[in-house]
């Protein structure tokens, strides 16, 4: 087949959605498909830009373009708007050329939704039936209201009937999780026309941990942690979606318990609103996105895994960052529904308060720190659904018999 990944974000962003479609790439390459890929210049997640300009990449297997766009420094409602719609005119150009290339299919990612209108216009113009696919890793426009980063019902009522236009240019609507799934037959979308493609990881690029890898883990001995130190660790992108304000009681309360250490580790928006309101306190320590060949014994640093988010965005998006930490086998505490997609899974591989219950949170955690056993045997148990429903070959190559089957192939 020949595809066109139209998306936002791509490799060599390392986290999130950018990381997820370069595997996707790489994947369907090697199943012997050509590709072609538009897409921005990387900024996420630390939302700064060094090269906004056109550009293309090309290697013996398919080719990069990429379009400059706005990068706000503090992304709000209505920047974050113009930054999705400067991507969806700059890389207009870009995907009218690819008509003489002539494409089978062409999936778009969102976000961003505001490119949707012009893989409308690429339908009307092809010279061949093309199939397309929306690929939803995030509500982008339910979160930006329960989020209040837009308001008023009115318009709510005019984007959200905007949106369902725009998903009848797709044959086929693919998103992540069940309430996701959910949320678009709310919509009144055709749930026959819905595709579960979850996110992956690839267990195999991950040791699980154990005690005595645990003891000689090398950022245990960077900080001169003793054996008794339990590690708290918040790894991924730091910004309103995360809640990450909900921590800073949290923290506080055990700012004198020399037996806890916290470690954040990530990027985005909130993060030095989070230092700042954590300054006092001894026992925590702020780092960047790690290097990928660091990135197993990064995860395996902590003893214990926290979630936060957002109970606005509950089934709006799944937060990738779980899956990577369930690969090393550690435990998870979050702040959210039972019911939700999130909530499901901390129902086994680890602990749970409800949204705003920051007592129970504090409960979850004094808990996994006296005892170390429940924390391996819900290690265990995370590796386990990693390996049973989230593998990576086992995703990717559903997709590809799923797409083959849609095109007669």
């Amino acid at each position: 087949m020949k595809i066109i990944l139209y998306c936002l974000n791509f490799k060599p962003e390392i986290v999130g959605i950018g990381k997820y479609n370069g595997e996707m790439v790489d994947f369907l390459i090697d199943k012997g498909h050509q590709l072609r890929v538009i897409t921005a210049p990387k900024y996420y997640p630390e939302w700064n830009i060094k090269h906004n300009k056109y550009s293309i990449e090309k290697n013996k297997h398919y080719r990069v373009y990429r379009c400059p766009l706005y990068v706000p420094k503090s992304p709000n409602g209505i920047k974050r708007i113009l930054h999705l719609i400067s991507f969806s005119f700059s890389s207009f150009p870009v995907l009218m050329k690819q008509l003489i290339w002539k494409p089978d299919t062409l999936i778009l990612i969102a976000p961003t939704l505001f490119c949707a209108p012009n893989v409308f216009i690429f339908k009307l113009l092809s010279l061949k039936k093309i199939f397309t696919m929306i690929h939803i890793q995030d509500l982008e426009l339910n979160a930006a209201f329960n989020l209040d980063l837009l308001n008023g019902k009115i318009l709510k009522k005019f984007i959200f009937e905007i949106e369902k236009l725009i998903y009848k240019i797709f044959e086929v609507i693919g998103t992540i999780s069940e309430g996701m799934i959910n949320k678009l037959e709310e919509k009144d979308i055709d749930k026959n026309k819905i595709y579960y493609f979850p996110n992956w990881i690839d267990p195999k690029r991950f040791k699980q941990k154990n005690e005595r890898n645990r003891l000689s883990n090398t950022y245990r001995k960077k900080f001169n942690l003793s054996p008794e130190t339990i590690v708290i660790q918040y790894s991924g992108s730091m910004n309103k979606k995360q809640g990450l304000d909900f921590l800073i009681p949290i923290i506080e309360n055990f700012k004198n318990h020399q037996n806890v250490f916290w470690v954040f580790g990530g990027e985005g928006p909130t993060k030095n609103q989070l230092i700042y309101s954590t300054r006092k306190i001894n026992n925590i320590k702020f780092l960047p996105f790690q290097d990928a060949d660091k990135f197993n014994d990064w995860l395996n640093f902590g003893d214990i895994h926290i979630i936060p988010q957002d109970e606005k965005v509950e089934d709006l998006l799944f937060p990738s960052k779980l899956l990577a930490i369930l690969a090393t086998g550690n435990p998870v505490i979050s702040n959210c529904s039972a019911n939700c997609d999130l909530g499901k899974i901390i129902s086994e591989v680890g602990l749970r308060s409800d949204p705003k219950d920051q007592s129970r949170f504090i409960e979850a955690i004094n808990f996994l720190i006296e005892n170390p056993n429940k924390r391996f045997l819900l290690g265990k148990k995370a590796r386990e659904i990693v390996e049973k429903k989230f593998n990576k070959k086992f995703v990717l190559e559903k997709f590809n018999k799923f797409l083959k089957k849609k095109l007669k192939y």
